[in-house]
């Protein structure tokens, strides 16, 4: 079909051409001219449009590119293109682009090449959109230079490139957010990715960085409650809340949480570890050691703490030979090591020790013996030890243990026999006991022993001294002379064991004597048997307690002078004195036998002090009478 298209339209050309060539002495070459240029551009955009609808053809592969016509590298530019991918866009630019700007199909293949070069720039905004921002400047720096869209290439790229930072932008602030564990600020920056204008931040970013804030606040979560483990101390807590923040991911945002809980976890056990070695705590030293883990990072750490604490283990045994074991096995940390000071000083420690031990050693066997000779020898042994040697504390407790082994071996048989003494019973025994008791002096171990038996043996003496002086004093109170019994029992000393109990009965005496004062005093008062005098005398056996003997007589008083007094009321009445009255039986005391009939006559004598209702005349108010009764709403 091409190539009979061709044929016509070179026959036609041809016969034109001869028609012209006749016919050339009459018709001007202008015409002529112009109707070339017609038949050709007619010619060129016929064959241009069939061959954009010719099919596809594998002869494009084959052919000789150098010698081809312009329609046939049209039509396979075409074929290329409609891949519709760069390269085969970029390979149909090429194949139009070798024919000359002067070509006659140069206008149909502008706009052919202008269209492919707009493909091109759309395929790189996909790869844009999709997130691949290096890959769509690549794509759409291949378009050709010199085409038209070329000018908006660099406008677009720098576009993408601001849209992709304002997308970093948002995410470093995220980022910098979840790291802060400010796990709402980040949402909120993350929101800010929905207003990205590409569709990856848009997207496949913004979801990502949603599940990257849930994954940190989940991980914090695990974080909190190894903070809690942590803040409850001891070794095994440490350790505890290391292994839960090891679990965190680095590529987690709570990493970095994670990270300063275990170097605050490290710097607490190694803490730990120093107290133990300023203590000497050795045992607990290698336990805590064989319980640290080998992933902490604290290797040189761990290979010094195990030595020194078989080191300490062998010097605390305390012989010449564990001492010098122990320096050895310290000597082999290195002056690079983190405890090179602490194992120097260790060494000088125990250097000092060796010198001295003998003389401790020596007090230890001599002191074997168990005699007081042997424990004085060992006193004198160990006190060879100076008190700049690290052995010195060590060796004062061994004296002063020594010391009161000898002491109690010396007090013993004393307080037995201050005991054995004391067992006569009588006051001159006991005096003497005291004083062989007072032989063991203070500070001595058994001094709190006997110090408590002396206090025992002095307290029977002031028994037996004082006893008599009691019992007279409780005679003469049970015989009612107060006052002796009081001058007797005030002869007991202060101090003395029987010294409260006379004090007690001394107040009991005293109370009552001041009762017999009271109650003398209220009948010399009553005696005048005026109104006043009684009211008086009333007050004053008021005071008397009614558990002391004169209780009962206080009581028949009060009782006699109130219905005295009632009975001054009642002849006021009599007289029609009755305010008078009612005044004077007011002073009746509720505590007599007279209150109840005073308090009766005092309301009779108050209704007979009342004024007199009015009485109304029966002419003013007759019988059956209607009297309208007012509403409440009537009284407005």
């Amino acid at each position: 079909m091409e190539n009979s298209t061709k044929r016509r339209s070179s026959a036609n050309h041809r016969t034109l051409m001869d028609g012209m060539i006749v016919r050339g002495s009459r018709i001007p070459w202008q015409i002529w001219a112009i109707t070339l240029i017609v038949v050709s551009g007619t010619v060129g955009f016929t064959a241009t449009s069939m061959l954009l609808r010719l099919p596809k053809s594998p002869q494009c592969v084959r052919i000789f590119w150098p010698v081809a016509s312009a329609s046939m590298r049209l039509y396979c530019a075409q074929i290329e293109a409609e891949q519709g991918n760069v390269d085969g866009l970029l390979r149909a630019i090429n194949l139009v682009e070798a024919l000359s700007d002067n070509h006659p199909l140069r206008h149909e293949i502008n706009r052919n090449v202008e269209e492919w070069a707009v493909a091109i720039l759309d395929i790189a905004e996909k790869e844009f959109q999709k997130g691949e921002l290096e890959k769509a400047i690549k794509t759409a720096r291949e378009i050709p230079s010199h085409v038209q869209v070329y000018e908006v290439v660099e406008e677009r790229i720098e576009k993408w490139r601001s849209i992709w930072r304002e997308g970093e932008e948002v995410f470093a602030q995220v980022e910098e957010e979840l790291r802060e564990s400010n796990w709402n600020l980040a949402f909120r920056e993350a929101i800010k990715l929905l207003d990205v204008a590409n569709e990856y931040w848009a997207t496949i970013r913004y979801d990502d960085t949603v599940n990257k804030i849930q994954l940190a606040q989940e991980e914090s979560a695990q974080l909190d409650n190894a903070y809690r483990v942590l803040r409850r101390g001891g070794l095994d807590n440490w350790l505890g809340a290391i292994a839960d923040a090891e679990k965190i991911s680095p590529e987690s945002y709570a990493y970095r949480e994670a990270q300063n809980l275990i170097e605050e976890a490290k710097g607490k056990i190694t803490d730990y570890v120093d107290d133990l070695i300023d203590d000497r705590r050795w045992s607990t030293l290698s336990n805590t050691v064989n319980k640290i883990p080998d992933n902490l990072a604290l290797a040189d750490e761990i290979e010094d703490w195990q030595t020194m604490a078989s080191a300490g283990l062998d010097a605390q045994s305390g012989t010449v030979e564990n001492l010098e074991i122990a320096i050895v096995a310290l000597e082999e940390i290195q002056e690079d090591r983190p405890l090179y000071q602490e194992a120097q000083d260790l060494i000088n420690r125990w250097q000092l020790e060796i010198e001295d031990v003998t003389h401790l050693e020596k007090a230890r066997d001599l002191a074997t013996g168990g005699s007081i000779d042997d424990l004085n020898a060992a006193i004198a042994a160990a006190e060879l030890v100076p008190s700049s040697n690290p052995r010195y504390q060590e060796a004062r407790r061994e004296i002063r243990q020594w010391t009161n082994t000898i002491q109690l071996r010396e007090d013993q048989p004393i307080l037995a026999q201050a005991r054995s003494l004391a067992l006569g019973g009588s006051i001159s025994d006991l005096r003497e006991a005291i004083t062989k008791a007072q032989a063991i002096g203070s500070g001595r171990p058994l001094s709190g022993e006997a110090q408590k038996e002396i206090s025992g043996w002095r307290r029977s003496i002031q028994r037996k001294e004082d006893q008599p002086l009691l019992n007279q004093a409780l005679a003469l109170g049970s015989a009612k002379n107060y006052e002796s019994a009081i001058r007797a029992a005030q002869q007991i000393s202060p101090g003395r064991v029987l010294y409260p109990k006379a004090q007690e009965n001394i107040r009991q005496w005293q109370r009552e004597t001041r009762a017999q004062r009271n109650l003398q005093e209220a009948y010399l008062i009553a005696q005048s048997q005026t109104p006043q005098a009684l009211v008086s005398a009333i007050s004053v056996v008021q005071k008397i307690p009614s558990s002391t003997d004169a209780g009962s007589q206080a009581q028949q008083a009060l009782d006699r002078w109130s219905f005295q007094l009632l009975s001054m009321a009642q002849k006021l009445a009599n007289r029609s004195l009755l305010p008078e009255a009612v005044k004077l039986a007011k002073m009746i005391p509720s505590d007599s036998a007279a209150y109840g009939s005073a308090q009766a006559q005092i309301t009779v004598w108050n209704k007979l002090l009342e004024p007199p209702q009015p009485e109304i005349p029966p002419s003013l108010a007759p019988e059956n009478e209607f009297i309208p009764i007012m509403d409440s709403r009537d009284s407005d």
